[in-house]
C-alpha cells in the first residue's frame, strides 16, 4: 500500500512538472525584424508617406497642431480620441468610444504602449498623426482582448500583433505638485 502511494505520488509530481514547461523565450530582437520586414511591405505596397523613427517606429503626421510642449511622461496626462486597427487586415481592434473632446480618453502617458509614448510627442495639442506600431512597442508576445464582435463574441488580437492608430492629441494636463501647506 506504502509503495503504491508513493508512486501515485511520483506520477502526480511528474505530471506537474511536465505541465509547467514553458514554449520559447520571447526574443525581441528576432520578432523586430520579423515586423520591420512586414511594416516595411506594407507601407512600400500602398505607398504610404510614412517616416521611420530611429526606434522603428512609423508614423505620419497629419497635422502638426499647436506648439509641441514637452511631456513629462511619468506625470503629464494626455487627452486623445483614436481609432486602433490591426496593421494588415485593417480589422478594428479598439476606438475611443466617444467623438466629443471633452469626453476623450485621458491617461497619464507612460501607461500607454511603447509606441504611443514614442508617437504622441511628435505632434502638439490639436495635432493628428498616424502611427504603425511594430508589436515590439505593443503588446509584444502577449494575447489581448479586443472591442467585443458585432455578434457579442469576445475578439482578442494574436501575439505579436502590428498595429495601425489614427490618434488625435486633444490636449496636454500638465501635473501640477501638490501644495504643502505649512503647519
Amino acid at each position: 500500500m506504502l509503495k503504491s502511494k508513493s508512486l501515485l505520488l511520483i506520477i502526480v509530481v511528474a505530471c506537474f512538472f511536465a505541465a509547467c514547461k514553458t514554449g520559447p523565450a520571447y526574443d525581441k530582437a528576432t520578432q523586430f525584424a520579423i515586423d520591420e520586414a512586414l511594416i516595411q511591405h506594407y507601407v512600400d505596397s500602398l505607398k504610404l508617406p510614412m517616416t521611420k523613427s530611429p526606434e522603428g517606429l512609423y508614423y505620419q503626421v497629419i497635422n502638426q497642431g499647436g506648439a509641441k510642449v514637452t511631456i513629462d511622461p511619468a506625470l503629464d496626462t494626455v487627452q486623445v480620441r483614436y481609432i486602433g486597427r490591426v496593421m494588415n487586415s485593417g480589422v478594428l481592434y479598439d476606438s475611443t468610444a466617444t467623438l466629443v473632446d471633452s469626453l476623450a480618453t485621458k491617461f497619464v502617458l507612460n501607461t500607454a504602449i511603447e509606441g504611443w509614448q514614442r508617437g504622441i510627442p511628435l505632434i502638439g495639442p490639436g495635432g493628428q498623426i498616424r502611427l504603425i506600431v511594430p508589436s515590439t512597442m505593443a503588446y509584444q508576445n502577449v494575447v489581448v482582448s479586443a472591442l467585443p464582435a458585432a455578434n457579442g463574441t469576445s475578439v482578442f488580437l494574436p501575439a505579436n500583433t502590428i498595429l495601425d492608430f489614427n490618434i488625435r492629441y486633444i490636449k496636454l494636463f500638465k501635473y501640477k505638485k501638490p501644495q504643502v501647506q505649512p503647519q
